[in-house]
């Protein structure tokens, strides 16, 4: 099912290849997170001074497998997870698109954001997320 696009006509194919794109490295994502831990399915990231950080891993019952501490650097085992929820980040849009349309969700706090990775890594990631414990 495609999903419906709010911009006007014109910019529509921008959108389009923006989403292949977000799609691409949500699947990148999947494959680098299961090889780290099988059990993640949602990655929770803040919004500092210098980007999105990632702040918590989820499994797939809604509860908490790992948070990090903000103020230190994260194992370099990361490194490339955390690079491609940055750029997935700057790709969504959530003041024009609807959540989830570049599959990452705003959470209560504006910073915070939310993003389910897919059980198939060749597979869509689920519309919605449930409650993160």
């Amino acid at each position: 099912m495609k999903a419906q696009d709010p911009c006007p006509l014109a910019d529509q194919q921008v959108c389009e290849a923006t989403r292949d794109l977000a799609r691409v490295v949500l699947r990148r994502m999947a494959v680098t997170a299961a090889a780290i831990e099988p059990r993640i399915r949602t990655l929770v990231a803040t919004r500092g001074d210098s980007g999105y950080a990632l702040w918590r891993l989820h499994g797939a019952d809604g509860r908490l497998l790992l948070r990090f501490d903000l103020c230190k650097e994260p194992d370099p085992i990361w490194n490339k997870l955390t690079a491609d929820l940055r750029l997935l980040a700057r790709l969504a849009d959530l003041r024009t698109h609807p959540p989830g349309y570049y599959y990452v969700h705003p959470l209560k706090d504006e910073r915070d954001i939310a993003v389910p990775l897919p059980g198939n890594p060749r597979g869509l990631p689920p519309r919605t997320i449930g409650p993160l414990q």
